[in-house]
């Protein structure tokens, strides 16, 4: 078993090995993996665009169940063409139906259950009104016809991105968090997951790309081809995609966990990029096989999972068919491994389970950027603190980290990236040493399980993880998703013998100066958390005790029976913390 085992690790890393970009044997490991990540983040995330409407949230009186898309893209000039079918049931009377539209689509027809039906349009939506409130749990359609130029920015909620790659013309949607509507009719609430056809017609010679499974393709007779996409599994409508250009296919395939499925993975790319997309994405099998076994299995595994090239900076979940940027797929220096462990790790976490609200985006950005950190951990065999601490660490208390982890800014959720996707992954990484992998592990295929194709919040998490952990964690997350900054610890140590033994006295105070929210005046800035004490002893062993750190200033001390040469406070990096001398 151990040379079976051996085997394996040098076949993954002979795998990883031409992924390394130009240049990255001189690199330290580290640096590469802060300097990847940090792309990931930077063109991830930037405002969206003020043209682009945050929807008020409303109560829902319908629910809906399927959505048709059949959308005609045209080049030149630039131009949607479109109409959307929505099968929808009511859960409480309905004396209107609002329909999300940005300005720039243009409405040409209503029809409501196959009549036309008169409608009231404002800058961001469409409404239907019924004299007579239409009965709870009625099933109905809705069939919008539509539309208008693409409109984008290129910025995260561009909507529909239009340009060029080597005199080529690309089309390809964006469309978290709020512009979905700016390509496309929908009821845009990420809580309102329904299942999806896409039917995308484009010139002749392109090729197109959406969720799901390609049921067929058709040739029509005005030199354009429609291509048949099916989604099964239920999506929100920020993840719904929509990318083409003169893609080139390649595969590749992972077989699940029990053996009896082999998906597909199916990769289409710039054909000036494929000889770079296939030593990069060589990875997803490996990564996919690294993650499964932590969250479950692929969830979308009677399916596909996809990568397509798309004109933009970074990479976007799309359920199925993540879209990847062009300058890391072309990059020479870019092996674009992080950013494919995270849009993978993302299937799961924000796919699969999507956060409640907008608030709770470290649920979707944390979870993919702590997938980064597991594969880095399970398949090239770094320490997962290190990697924590040298790359995903500024060491400042008001650095990059420096917000909170909950989303405080709904009109842009993605403001503090630092805090949402680094300080998010530090909230697991923090989490799991505190439940211990025996719990941490269970407790997160659980939380998939529960919440799978549905929404889960903040709270709904913890009560997962305080059943695992046998107890409140409300002093965890308060400190970590509520708080800001980080504790700021001073450290000191004495050492004395005592006949045939030894004392340590370890002093810790706390420094930091923000309070916690909830927490009462005598502790409000206090951080609760277990440290791993490290003795080191004269001899060369050492042992690790764990101390329960939950006061301003405490007092360890520690009985030994042999010479002890130094103590270390979380030398492996289980806290996000800043250590000031004493």
């Amino acid at each position: 078993m151990k040379a079976v085992k051996l085997i394996s690790i040098i076949s993954a890393l002979i795998l990883l090995l031409p992924l390394c970009p130009t240049g990255a044997q001189s690199e330290d490991i580290f640096e590469q993996i802060r300097r990847e990540h940090d792309e990931i983040e930077k063109h991830h995330s930037p405002p969206p665009p003020s043209s682009l409407l945050r929807l008020q949230a409303v109560a829902r009186s319908v629910d809906v169940k399927h959505y048709r898309l059949q959308i005609r893209l045209e080049f030149n000039p630039a131009m949607i063409r479109g109409a959307v079918t929505i099968n929808l049931s009511t859960v409480a009377p309905a004396n209107t139906i609002n329909i999300n539209a940005q300005s720039n689509l243009t409405i040409d027809a209503v029809r409501f259950d196959q009549s036309q039906k008169e409608f009231q349009r404002t800058s961001s939506q469409i409404t239907l009104n019924f004299a007579e409130p239409l009965a709870p749990e009625s099933d109905h359609s809705i069939t919008i016809d539509y539309h208008g130029p693409p409109t984008s920015s290129n910025l995260l909620g561009g909507g529909m991105l239009n340009t060029t790659h080597n005199g080529i013309p690309v089309m390809a949607s964006l469309s978290e968090p709020y512009a979905a509507p700016s390509w496309w009719p929908c009821i845009d609430d990420p809580t309102d997951k329904a299942t999806a056809e896409t039917e995308i017609t484009v010139p002749a010679g392109m090729s197109a790309a959406s969720n799901g499974v390609l049921q067929k393709t058709e040739t029509n007779s005005d030199s354009t081809e429609t291509f048949f996409w099916r989604e099964d599994y239920p999506l929100s409508t920020y993840l719904i995609s929509v990318a083409a250009t003169n893609y080139v296919r390649f595969t590749d395939s992972y077989t699940s966990m029990d053996g009896s499925t082999t998906l597909p993975l199916v990769f289409m790319v710039y054909p000036e990029h494929e000889q770079l997309a296939r030593q990069k994405f060589a990875v997803t099998r490996l990564a996919i096989q690294t993650l499964a076994p932590l969250f479950g299995e692929y969830p979308f595994i009677n399916e596909k999972y996809g990568m397509a090239e798309f004109p933009w900076g970074g990479g976007m979940e799309h359920q199925t068919m993540t879209s990847l940027g062009s300058n890391i797929i072309g990059s020479a220096t870019n092996s674009g491994r992080g950013v494919i462990v995270h849009e993978l790790g993302h299937q799961w976490w924000g796919d699969l389970v999507t956060m409640a609200e907008w608030h709770d985006i470290w649920l979707n950005e944390g979870f993919a950027t702590f997938s980064e950190v597991l594969f880095y951990e399970r398949a090239l065999g770094l320490a997962p603190g290190e990697v924590m601490s040298q790359s995903y660490d500024d060491g400042q208390s008001a650095g990059a980290l420096g917000g909170t982890v909950h989303a405080e800014n709904l009109n842009n959720p993605f403001d503090d990236r630092g805090a949402i996707y680094t300080k998010g992954a530090w909230v697991l990484h923090m989490l799991r040493h505190v439940l211990g992998d025996d719990k941490f592990f269970p407790a997160l295929q659980e939380y998939a399980r529960r919440f799978a194709f549905s929404n889960a919040s903040t709270k709904d998490f913890q009560t997962v993880c305080e059943e695992f952990y046998n107890g409140s964690l409300e002093w965890f997350f308060s400190q970590w998703i509520y708080a800001p900054a980080r504790p700021v610890y001073k450290i000191s140590s004495s050492i004395s013998p005592t006949g045939n033994q030894y004392t340590v006295r370890l002093t810790i105070k706390q420094a930091q100066s923000h309070t916690i929210p909830g927490r009462d005046s005598s502790s409000e800035r206090v951080y609760i958390m277990p440290l791993d004490v490290t003795i080191h002893y004269a001899d060369g062993s050492s042992e690790t005790r764990i101390v329960m750190n939950n006061a301003r200033k405490q007092k360890f001390p520690f009985t030994l029976d042999k010479q002890p040469a130094r103590v270390a406070v979380d030398e492996n990096h289980w806290v996000l913390k800043k250590v000031k001398g004493a």
